[in-house]
């Protein structure tokens, strides 16, 4: 095995001392108003390893959102932040490329616009608010013969990311054998009981992605706050999982179940979305953050270089004539990377039949997470430095993966602070690959993620000798 490499324990002054942005508490978690979810959209039928079982549910989303405009009537073929372009444009075969960029700085405008004037509430106003339920796509895998002892993950995906593209990585997981390592260095462990037992994952779709959409069809808003990612898992823990019985589609919401601790898996935003819901509640047992955007000062570089990131979302291409040219994406710089396991699960859970009701295979095919979704995540103004300042409340272990290019989470200044900013932390930094690393690199990403369940279940994560 390659030395596993870690960045050294950070000991210079703060780069950013918190808080990098005023406080803001994450609105409290209240029952939803009664409805019935809308039936599983048609997805492939995806094999969960062997030993478990797959099943997919519909859990309520957290109720009511942070903002007062985080619900609506959009869907996934709405156009929010402008007019969709004319068949034709002023060159007569489609809109010009002139017309395409034009439009695109426009709505990217109006989609950071609207972000920042949307209205934060306070909790008596949200409940009185009206806002209809909302609900999580969400895909289960147990164990055929759960152990006694044996643990639950939750796992929480990028922005532009749905939750079968971490099924790769996780499956990895469940099939690593043997002793394991220590999770920063590789170095052997005390002889011991090995990887903990996996009793259940659970891959959540935030509100805003994948499946989700089609469960929110007429229901999303055109602002999103990363507040409500956190509190999306924060309300799955606390009051969807303890309420668990059996495998009905419908999760139901339970503020009386007692909580069992859970561990989190989070990549990118949600690895943001794991902090700052376990800087909320102590429904963690641990915390392992692949890539998490937890930085402190992105916010003010996307204002002062006009919001590309907000802007590429909505450059994104969002449909194809076939299915089969779909696939030339492969070439794009995005996804010339990723695995082949991972490329062709994109194919096909990240695509769906256009909106003329084509059947995806020799029809038309769009995202199944729409850019303009996308483009409303990334508007948040200040949702990477809330998970910045959180970092130093969470009381678990904490691990974290980081990949070869710093650029994502701040550049060589920042990123060697990050994994250190958590009191019970360490981390291991994978040069296979870049900010998709789960994608990229789904075998070596288990393989940290093993070293990572080992090094807890060994007891020897830090003085305290935390245990699963």
């Amino acid at each position: 095995m390659a030395p596993i490499e870690s960045y050294p324990r950070y000991t210079k002054a703060s780069v950013a001392p918190s808080p990098c942005v005023p406080p803001r508490p994450l609105l409290a978690l209240r029952r939803p108003p009664p409805a019935t979810a809308p039936p599983a959209p048609e997805r492939p039928a995806l094999a969960a390893p062997a030993g478990y079982t797959r099943s997919v549910h519909a859990a309520p989303a957290a109720w009511p959102k942070t903002l007062k405009e985080g619900a609506g009537a959009l869907s996934r073929s709405s156009t929010p932040f402008g007019p969709a372009p004319a068949p034709n444009g002023a060159d007569g075969n489609g809109e010009g490329k002139a017309e395409r960029a034009a439009r695109i700085v426009r709505e990217k405008d109006v989609c950071v616009s609207a972000r920042r004037d949307a209205t934060y509430w306070p909790i008596n106003e949200a409940e009185a608010g009206g806002q209809p339920a909302q609900w999580l796509s969400v895909e289960r895998w147990t164990r055929d013969i759960p152990a006694q002892d044996g643990i639950t993950l939750v796992v929480a995906h990028a922005n532009g990311i749905q939750k079968e593209l971490y099924h790769p990585m996780m499956a990895g997981v469940i099939e690593q054998t043997g002793p394991g390592a220590l999770f920063g260095s590789g170095a052997p462990l005390p002889s011991g009981p090995g990887a903990p037992v996996i009793n259940d994952i659970w891959f959540l779709d935030d509100a805003h992605h994948g499946a989700s959409v089609d469960l929110n069809a007429g229901l999303l808003g055109p602002v999103y706050a990363w507040a409500d990612c956190a509190r999306d898992v924060a309300n799955f823990v606390l009051h969807v999982l303890p309420a668990v019985r059996g495998s009905a589609y419908q999760m139901e919401w339970s503020d009386t179940a007692p909580v069992t601790p859970v561990v989190g898996v989070g990549h990118s935003i949600g690895g943001n979305a794991l902090v700052q819901a376990a800087a909320m509640c102590d429904a963690f047992s641990a915390l392992l953050l692949i890539e998490p955007m937890c930085q402190p000062a992105i916010g003010n570089v996307q204002i002062k270089l006009g919001h590309p990131i907000v802007q590429g979302a909505l450059r994104r291409r969002a449909s194809w004539p076939s299915l089969s040219s779909a696939a030339s994406v492969r070439n794009n710089a995005m996804f010339a990377s990723w695995s082949d396991q991972v490329f062709a699960l994109y194919l096909a859970t990240s695509l769906v039949p256009g909106p003329d009701g084509t059947d995806g295979v020799d029809g038309g095919v769009t995202l199944a997470t729409p850019t303009w979704a996308e483009a409303a995540v990334f508007a948040d103004p200040e949702g990477p430095q809330h998970g910045w300042d959180a970092l130093p409340r969470l009381q678990c272990p904490v691990g974290f993966v980081l990949g070869d290019d710093q650029a994502w989470l701040g550049g060589p200044k920042v990123v060697p602070e990050i994994p250190w900013r958590a009191p019970r932390s360490r981390n291991e930094r994978l040069r296979a690959g870049s900010h998709l690393l789960p994608q990229e690199a789904p075998e070596q990403c288990a393989q940290s993620v093993c070293r990572f369940l080992c090094t807890l279940e060994a007891g020897v994560w830090d003085v305290v000798g935390s245990k699963l």
